[in-house]
């Protein structure tokens, strides 16, 4: 493979270079939102009914 000015996501997964993939790549997401979407994910559950969940019980 030919390597240009940086490293793919391919060929650092093949060559076992993810660390410096991930220093060409810094993150710029937002860490919030990102948690969010997993826990959604590993849930099963909709948007709607992951922020329902999330309010605070009424006493």
């Amino acid at each position: 493979m030919s390597r240009g000015k940086h490293l793919s996501l391919e060929e650092a997964r093949k060559q076992g270079l993810l660390d410096q993939f991930a220093k060409e790549h810094p993150n710029e997401a937002d860490t919030e939102r990102f948690e969010r979407l997993l826990k959604g994910m590993e849930s099963g559950k909709t948007p709607k009914q992951l922020a329902k969940d999330e309010k605070p019980k009424k006493k």
